[in-house]
């Protein structure tokens, strides 16, 4: 049921391919990521971890994937979606939840991105000539204050260029002796496999961190967003 929530195959619009996955800790888990059609070209590209693991994470991110879509059905977009749903959370989920979301407008035809990064792990934005990008957090994370204000960034995913949304149970697993992946780490795989498909980075990268885990069963949620744009002819 918790999969249903979630694009199970390959996006493809205009100039954008995304390919993504998720893999929980136990049954079910408490990250979030999705693919809204907004109209007009463009789509909503989101990511988003509940604090907490299994079937209590689970049934607020199954609250949050409900809320966020009515709030797009009801034409709220932007920031004022976002503190729609913030304000919603905080009357929804209990005082000791928070929720890191990345939330972002992304124009299919010429890859501009507005996006608002409400704490969670900064994505990695892959230019061309290989220079690395970081899309920082633009806000506090939603559920703890319905004063929070969310602000809004810019920026454009140029031809050949890919975008790497992640949770922190990637760049969070630990291994045997406590040593933790990290965003260093991360960031080093996708240097050095910076030629690969979408769908084989993903699953190497996903495989890379299961290896450095070792023996060490991971205890959190693994989710991963590969966003690329390519030339019309690419496809």
């Amino acid at each position: 049921i918790q999969f249903g929530l979630v694009p199970s195959t390959p996006f493809q619009q205009g100039t954008i391919v995304i390919h993504s996955s998720m893999r929980p800790a136990n049954t079910v888990g408490g990250d979030y990521y999705d693919i809204v059609e907004l109209g007009e070209g463009r789509v909503g590209i989101v990511i988003a971890d509940v604090a907490g693991k299994g079937m209590p994470a689970a049934l607020l991110m199954a609250l949050l994937q409900g809320s966020l879509h009515t709030l797009v059905t009801a034409g709220l977009r932007g920031t004022e979606l976002v503190s729609k749903l913030n304000a919603y959370l905080c009357k929804s989920i209990p005082a000791n939840s928070l929720v890191t979301l990345f939330y972002g407008e992304l124009d299919t035809g010429n890859g501009e991105l507005r996006y608002i990064n409400a704490g969670h792990n900064p994505p990695f934005l892959q230019r061309k000539d290989q220079a690395m990008e970081r899309l920082m957090p633009t806000s506090l994370v939603l559920g703890v204050t319905e004063a929070t204000t969310y602000e809004a960034e810019e920026t454009q995913l140029r031809v050949a260029e890919k975008l790497l949304l992640f949770t922190d149970g990637i760049s969070e697993a630990f291994n045997v002796d406590q040593q933790e992946y990290g965003e260093n780490r991360l960031e080093g795989f996708l240097h050095t496999h910076s030629t690969l498909p979408q769908a084989d980075l993903i699953r190497r990268l996903t495989a890379d961190v299961l290896a450095f885990c070792g023996d060490a069963r991971p205890t959190d949620d693994m989710t991963l967003m590969s966003i690329r744009r390519t030339e019309m002819s690419d496809r």
